[in-house]
């Protein structure tokens, strides 16, 4: 069952727009990567689900029930939403009293709770920060504290914007940890906005590209895979994307024209397209092989990078060509920039998306 569906929602500044045509279903339990670049619309649309802005157009719908307009149901949803903004706010008082306030608010016997803040203090590695003004503590430590904020009062849907953004890398994987523990026990529905792809792709169900409108929501291996247009493969660094037209030439099998080579495809896609292969799909080998590939090429090694033991070589076939190697199968091979080599990738390993 979806926790949380929002349908054609939008949202305009001074007439500019910020937010477009957005579609999202969230399922119980399950955890989305809202990723994009900074100025994307991630923030106000977070906002917009917390209820603390309103769209200019569109819906959303909170356990089957469109958001209510009287200010007291509006309210009484809100305390089902948890969110940890950026730059949290951090009350008066010590830390026990700053993740208590939820729940002081809500008329919560002080008693009833102190157990639930001891082990989430516990889980985020805040123990013995009890009586710690929070006013003191450093930026990784105010997150974890707003994040045990958000989490004392048992939220159905917790919203995270940035959560490690600008913190030290001990501090990041504190709260890493946390949430990807959080995400497994499956008890909390939960929305994390950030730029971090690998933090995206590490914590998420599924992940959601977002520049002003979804370009692309699914799972993350999918979406790095198999990008759906030129800007989720640029922003996510798909490498080998190649512009061209394609042609279908029988069933199941496309010729993509890129006007230096004619490359075989699996998809059927046919018109002006772009197409992408990853570099890990492409064998290298010295001489002209048999294989089951229908895309061979002949080409010269122009550039080398090492990339931590992976070797990015530039192979230029008439388009260069990115193709990952083990540092091991090129010294085997006894390579260098000069050395002639063969190419091969088969038409499934080409993904072809619209111009």
């Amino acid at each position: 069952m979806n926790l949380l569906e929002i349908q054609n929602l939008s949202k305009k500044y001074d007439g500019k727009n910020i937010l477009e045509d957005i579609n999202l279903y969230l399922e119980k339990g399950s955890t989305l990567g809202l990723i994009g670049p900074t100025g994307c619309g991630k923030t106000t649309l977070l906002r917009i689900i917390d209820l603390i802005e309103t769209p200019s157009s569109g819906k959303i719908i909170f356990n089957g029930q469109e958001i209510p307009k009287t200010k007291k149901e509006r309210i009484d949803v809100r305390r089902k939403i948890g969110m940890v903004f950026q730059k949290p706010i951090v009350f008066k008082g010590t830390v026990y009293e700053n993740i208590g306030y939820g729940l002081k608010i809500r008329g919560e016997n002080k008693d009833s709770y102190q157990e639930k803040i001891k082990y989430l203090l516990e889980s985020l590695g805040l123990s013995g920060y009890e009586d710690r003004y929070a006013s003191t503590l450093s930026g990784g430590e105010t997150q974890r504290m707003a994040l045990a904020r958000a989490l004392v009062t048992d939220p159905e849907l917790l919203l995270l914007d940035e959560p490690t953004a600008n913190l030290d890398p001990q501090s990041t994987e504190k709260i890493e940890n946390f949430m990807e523990n959080l995400r497994d026990e499956g008890e909390t529905t939960i929305i994390i906005a950030t730029h971090n792809l690998i933090q995206g792709q590490h914590l998420s169900d599924e992940i959601a590209i977002l520049n002003k409108k979804i370009f692309q929501i699914g799972k993350p291996e999918e979406v790095f895979r198999k990008p759906k247009s030129r800007f989720v493969a640029d922003f996510v660094g798909v490498k080998n994307v190649k512009k061209g037209s394609s042609r279908r030439v029988e069933e199941g099998l496309a010729l993509i024209n890129t006007g230096t080579l004619h490359v075989y495809s699996s998809a059927s896609l046919e018109g002006d397209v772009y197409m992408s292969i990853r570099p890990e799909d492409i064998t290298i080998s010295q001489l002209k092989v048999e294989t089951s590939a229908l895309n061979e090429f002949n080409g010269e090694i122009k550039e080398i990078k090492d990339s931590g033991g992976i070797l990015d070589l530039k192979i230029d076939v008439g388009e260069v060509f990115s193709v990952f190697m083990t540092r091991k199968s090129f010294a085997d091979m006894g390579l260098t920039i000069g050395s002639k080599v063969w190419l091969q990738f088969k038409a499934s390993a080409v993904n072809v998306f619209q111009v």
